[in-house]
């Protein structure tokens, strides 16, 4: 437990940094070439092994390359994955696919929580925004991990957005154009 607190404030560490040079223009970001399909392959297992109770499943597409910053694109796809554990029941299933459509590499985290109420849909985007209020919210946050999303994708030239998932839950797709 105690493993994880660290590891939560260390990620919380991480994200304020990032955010905080991006937001200024100070971040330099090294363009390479690399295979998103590995990266995000990799988070999966390092997530099915910390967090076991859960249900994984998806589909990962290989030879999704793309010219970016692995750090940030790691950044992104762990966010996702940890709001994913974070807001889905124990022994809930969260699903995580990799596509290539069309000149397209679209990442899915899709999980089984409590959903976003569509009123809110975008402001989850912002910075240190958080659904519902002190007294309701039960999970640990900052509201920086979608705002810190957001601009990685934006940083790639890239979309991303969050739906329903049926019969509960969210999805966020993040669109890169290749």
């Amino acid at each position: 437990m105690t493993l994880q607190e660290i590891n939560r404030l260390d990620a919380l560490a991480n994200n304020i940094l990032v955010s905080s040079q991006l937001e200024a223009g100070r971040y330099r970001s090294p363009r390479e070439e690399l295979n998103f399909s590995d990266l995000v392959s990799s988070a999966v297992e390092n997530f099915k092994n910390r967090f076991p109770n859960w249900h994984w499943t998806g589909k990962i597409e290989q030879e999704a390359d793309i010219t970016g910053d692995a750090a940030l694109l790691q950044i992104l796809v762990n966010n996702l994955l940890e709001n994913a554990v974070k807001y889905s029941p124990r022994e809930g299933k969260i699903e995580c696919r990799l596509a290539l459509k069309d000149h397209t590499i679209q990442l899915q985290v899709i999980d089984e929580g409590p959903g976003i109420p569509d009123n809110e849909k975008k402001k989850v985007f912002e910075k240190f925004y958080r659904i519902g209020n002190e007294a309701t919210r039960t999970t640990k946050g900052t509201g920086l991990g979608l705002y810190l999303c957001k601009k990685i994708v934006e940083e790639h030239h890239g979309t991303i957005q969050v739906t329903d998932n049926s019969p509960s839950g969210c999805n966020f797709t993040v669109s890169f154009f290749t």
